[in-house]
């Protein structure tokens, strides 16, 4: 397993992004897109001093786990947003969660010591 721990700030995302990649050996949208989406909203709404991500990469099988020590926030408990009936309808934010649950193929989630802890398992073929 490998870790990094990163600031809360957009611009280490090019860097978390590098990190995992370099597990991978090979780019992913749905994996980019989970990381984007996980990464993005622990900046935006945890408060959190710190974010590490440890990532194990096996038998086409990639365990993310997500750790912060922001405030408390289950996402599995957040209800199914409604997608929008067409484009005009649609708004700017709030699929993100919706996505991650849709592309991933496992999530788990604890609090524990005050930390967050988002556990996200995708195979990768």
């Amino acid at each position: 397993m490998s870790s990094i721990i990163l600031k809360p700030k957009l611009t280490e995302l090019y860097t978390l992004n590098e990190f995992i990649l370099n597990e991978l050996q090979e780019e992913n949208l749905h994996v980019n897109l989970i990381v984007e989406e996980v990464f993005v909203n622990i900046i935006k709404y945890s408060k959190a001093d710190f974010i590490k991500v440890n990532v194990e990469y096996e038998n086409e099988t990639l365990i993310m786990k997500f750790i912060d020590n922001g405030i408390e926030f289950n996402p599995l408990l957040k209800e199914k947003h409604d997608l929008p009936k067409d484009i005009d309808e649609a708004q700017i934010g709030g699929l993100g969660i919706f996505l991650t649950k849709q592309i991933s193929d496992e999530l788990y989630y604890n609090y524990i010591d005050g930390e967050n802890h988002l556990k996200i398992i995708k195979k990768v073929e």
